[in-house]
C-alpha cells in the first residue's frame, strides 16, 4: 500500500502531467492566433501521452481509495473526480472522439484549438490544486 501511495504521490508524475497540459494550452493558444481550424497529430500524441501518465495516478488513487487510504482532506476527492472528467473531455474531443459529434452537431464548426485550449488550461490548473489538496491538505 505503501508503494502504492508514493507512486501516486509522485511529484514527478504531477509535474509531467501539469508541464504537459500546460504545453498543450500554449500549442492550441498559438494555433487559434494563427487562425488554424484544426490542430496536428503531434499535438493529439502529446495529449495521450499525458492521458496515459494520468491515467496511472487517477488507478492508483482509486486503489487507494478503495484499499482504505484517505488524503488530508476530502477536497482531494472532489478534484479527483473532476482531473478525471476533465481527461474524459480531453479523450472524447480528439478526431473521431465520441465528444467530437456532440461538439459539431449543430452548424457552428468546432473550433478546435480554442477549445482545447481551454480544457487543457482548466485541466492543468485542477491537476495542480488536486496535487495541492492531497500534498498539503488545503
Amino acid at each position: 500500500m505503501a508503494q502504492l501511495l508514493a507512486l501516486h504521490a509522485l511529484l514527478s508524475l504531477t509535474a509531467a502531467t501539469a508541464a504537459g497540459n500546460a504545453v498543450l494550452t500554449a500549442w492550441a493558444i498559438v494555433a487559434h492566433r494563427r487562425r488554424q481550424s484544426t490542430l496536428g497529430s503531434a499535438f493529439w500524441t502529446l495529449l495521450l501521452l499525458v492521458l496515459v501518465v494520468l491515467a496511472v495516478q487517477i488507478a492508483t488513487g482509486v486503489v487507494a481509495a478503495v484499499a482504505g487510504a484517505r488524503p488530508k482532506t476530502s477536497l482531494h476527492f472532489l478534484y479527483g473526480v473532476l482531473v478525471t472528467a476533465g481527461a474524459v473531455v480531453q479523450f472524447g474531443l480528439r478526431p473521431q472522439g465520441f465528444l467530437r459529434a456532440a461538439m459539431t452537431r449543430n452548424a457552428a464548426p468546432l473550433r478546435e484549438p480554442r477549445s482545447l485550449a481551454i480544457v487543457c488550461v482548466t485541466q492543468m490548473l485542477l491537476i495542480l490544486r488536486a496535487y495541492m489538496t492531497g500534498a498539503f491538505g488545503h
